[in-house]
């Protein structure tokens, strides 16, 4: 093939990279602007379907807007250095590169280990939030299926228990759930559940003083009490895991030492790479560097996986869930929630 016809297939190949570049920018520019002023100030957890190609140049979840000034900041330095090295220094410095293998693959290992234990606190936090929906579902269908309890008892009941949903997620986000007990909460209990420092107890507590009025009326036996205990003492099981979680972090040293140790080896990588792939060192170091900065930011977001980060658990998703579906089986109808958990097809929060 002529130089000049190689030269119009790369420049209509560039042309068309930019241009599905500039297309997936916008998307993902309207995905994050086209909310409402208070969806706008909270962040989305990511769930978007992975294409085998867009993977390599989509912006949302590369961590790119946080990451973008140490990484300018690596490529002028390994830019420097290279220059000094091979126009200033009459002499090179003789570094082995495999140094910084032996450091990589150190690094790598503590890494692999901050990140097991982030995505355990992670993975257990959203098996307790599934085991909340089970039960929450079990307790419905108990509820329902007994015939001799009185309807109003059975919608503040339900109601009660959407309500301990809700009240669970603010607390371990460290939010007032004002909001949410002024609309799913039975009108005689609402200020029971305002006064308290913490109303998800108090749901529970209130649940077994119905638990057990409907055992000294003679509604139930001791059989059907007993169910519902076990469901009550399940919620409070889960409500205590999810504290233990959310009050226990991963020791700060941990941070400290990574993001320290990553930033050093990154800053110094260029010295080691400069005398065998000359000016080439910019672009190796500032791409080994995006991979380890943004390991320590997965680590940060998924260690803390009760927050409103993007790879954080999509609390507000699940509790309207379980809201949508109790309010279904019962036919108990609640006002809107102003919270938005799907505002669009590939983010939830």
């Amino acid at each position: 093939m002529p130089s000049e016809a190689r030269f119009r297939v790369c420049r209509r190949q560039a042309i068309a990279a930019v241009g599905i570049f500039y297309v997936e920018y916008r998307y993902n520019v309207y995905t994050f602007t086209s909310q409402t002023e208070t969806s706008r100030k909270k962040p989305y957890m990511i769930i978007r379907p992975v294409r085998r190609f867009q993977i390599l140049y989509i912006l949302q979840g590369s961590f790119f807007s946080k990451l973008w000034k140490p990484l300018l900041a690596l490529f002028v330095f390994s830019t420097v250095v290279a220059y000094y090295q091979s126009h200033l220094l009459k002499y090179h410095i003789p570094l082995n590169t495999s140094v910084f293998t032996l450091l990589g693959i150190a690094l790598a290992i503590f890494h692999g280990f901050c990140n097991a234990s982030a995505y355990d606190r992670f993975w257990e936090g959203r098996k307790q939030w599934g085991n909340l929906l089970h039960v929450s579902r079990s307790f419905c269908r108990k509820i329902l299926t007994l015939p001799n309890v009185p309807d109003a008892v059975r919608t503040e009941m339900l109601a009660l228990s959407i309500t301990f949903a809700h009240c669970l997620r603010h607390q371990l986000r460290r939010e007032s759930p004002q909001k949410d007990i002024c609309r799913t909460a039975p009108e005689k209990w609402k200020n029971r559940l305002l006064a308290s420092d913490y109303p998800a107890m108090t749901c529970c507590q209130i649940l077994g003083e119905y638990n057990a009025a409907l055992l000294s009326d003679g509604i139930i036996d001791t059989i059907c009490w007993h169910a519902f205990e076990d469901t009550f003492a399940k919620m409070s099981e889960i409500q205590a895991a999810c504290e233990r979680i959310n009050n226990t972090p991963i020791p700060f040293a941990y941070f400290v030492l990574m993001h320290r140790t990553v930033h050093g080896y990154c800053f110094l990588l260029p010295f080691g790479l400069v005398n065998a792939i000359g000016w080439v060192t910019p672009f190796m170091a500032t791409f080994v560097g995006y991979t380890f900065m943004c390991l320590n930011e997965i680590v940060d977001e998924i260690g803390e996986p009760f927050g409103k980060n993007e790879n954080d658990l999509s609390l507000t998703q699940i509790c309207q869930t379980i809201e949508t579906q109790l309010c279904t089986l019962s036919g108990l109808t609640l006002p809107p929630s102003s919270e938005t958990a799907r505002p669009s097809p590939c983010i939830v929060q």
